[in-house]
């Protein structure tokens, strides 16, 4: 916990898993797993059963969770749904009638949670599909899982500026989806800068789109007089994404970088950053919406 700007960074992980689904450990010591790794808060999000909302004996904050997916194929569309922040057990069943992404999306919503599409590009989630899914809170574009070996897509980019040149803006989200809790282990997380550390506190924040995503670096970014510009702890790359083809101040290299700025082309309609550090590391700010009346 850190605290800056009359309030605190606090570091957590959306997505995960224990015993009471396919993790390979128990709740308790998964959670303990994480408190030893410095994290703030966690949702615990086992496959269709909501995890605890509170505070453990070692100050970690827990906010109830719960991952549903629907779909059969990717063809017509296989969708990872994560709940968080629910004040009731959302009515959802797997292999209920009439369950679609959207009614996932809706009940989560009415249950006082919000939604975010997990990992997309693992998923081979269609951005002109999901585009017609309202009420996501972010998207992950980073999951520790999905990344090698068992797999081999753990970035969503790709998708994420897709969705934004549709007019889709999702914040980025970073998480570890983590089941084995070997090397899908704390190796994305998002940094939340809340009032408290309370689960309302944190929940405002990420409702309000206060956080970013990140294996490790720390990046910033602002918008201004048609300039975008990050400030970052020390980097080695700096890139700005959008939906222009080419823009010769996308991308900075170098040692030590700790900001870069790119001029916003007329015709560009968003644009986000990313943050390599020396160890590959990145940062991920979310998409922000450029030249729109």
């Amino acid at each position: 916990m850190n605290r800056q700007n009359g309030g605190v960074w606090l570091k957590g992980n959306l997505h995960m898993h224990t015993a009471r689904s396919d993790g390979r450990l128990s709740y308790e010591d998964a959670i303990a797993r994480y408190e030893a790794g410095g994290y703030d808060f966690l949702a615990v999000t086992d496959h269709w059963r909501v995890g605890e909302r509170g505070v453990t004996p070692g100050g970690m904050l827990l906010l109830p969770g719960c991952e549903y997916d629907v779909g059969h194929n990717v063809v017509e569309g296989i969708y990872h749904i994560v709940g968080v922040g629910m004040a009731r057990t959302p009515e959802l069943h797997k292999g209920m009638d009439g369950l679609t992404a959207q009614r996932i999306v809706d009940e989560i919503r009415a249950s006082g949670g919000e939604a975010i599409l997990a990992h997309p590009a693992w998923s081979l989630n269609s951005p002109d599909d999901a585009a017609h899914i309202r009420g996501f809170i972010g998207t992950e574009i980073f999951n520790s899982t999905s990344d090698f070996p068992r797999n081999a897509r753990p970035y969503s980019g790709l998708f994420v500026d897709r969705l934004a040149a549709l007019g889709v803006l999702l914040p980025c989200m970073a998480a570890d989806d983590t089941h084995m809790y070997e090397d899908d282990l704390m190796r994305g997380y998002i940094m939340v800068h809340a009032r408290e550390k309370t689960h309302e506190a944190v929940m405002d924040a990420i409702r309000a789109g206060d956080f970013y995503a990140t294996q490790g670096p720390q990046v910033h970014m602002t918008v201004e007089d048609g300039v975008a510009r990050v400030t970052c702890s020390p980097a080695s790359h700096v890139i700005f994404y959008s939906d222009a083809v080419c823009n010769d101040e996308r991308g900075t290299h170098g040692d030590g970088i700790t900001g870069a700025s790119c001029r916003i082309l007329p015709h560009e309609t968003f644009i986000r950053a990313e943050v390599i550090d020396a160890e590959g590391r990145t940062a991920y700010t979310s998409p922000v919406a450029v030249n729109r009346k």
